[in-house]
């Protein structure tokens, strides 16, 4: 009974438990993609932001701060529609895995 219990433990341990973006696994979810890519363009422009990891949680930012946990959710496409420089930055989070490194894409919109 206690190896069983040492090796359900060491599995946990090992593979992490925690929730999104909890910091308990070592391995960072994958980055997000932001479409399309930075450039200059007329607005309004639509911007559109895919993950390959089914479960993660996506989190945006439109003033080219970095995004935390406490970012807003992206829930799909959305509009920029200011003229001038804009930066959207997202991450990606989902259990047992690491944040994701930071994806950035900056427009230059007229």
């Amino acid at each position: 009974m206690k190896l069983f219990l040492a090796a359900v433990l060491l599995l946990l341990v090992g593979t992490g438990c925690g929730g999104y973006g909890s910091g308990m696994g070592t391995t960072p979810a994958p980055t997000p993609a932001i479409s399309p890519a930075g450039g200059t363009y007329s607005t309004p422009l639509t911007v559109t932001i895919f993950d390959s990891m089914a479960n993660a949680v996506i989190y945006v930012t439109i003033d080219g701060s970095t995004p935390t946990l406490s970012s807003p959710i992206y829930r799909g496409p959305f509009s920029l529609t200011q003229t001038g420089q804009v930066t959207v930055r997202a991450i990606a989070s989902a259990g047992g895995y690491a944040t994701s490194q930071v994806a950035s894409a900056s427009y230059t919109l007229q």
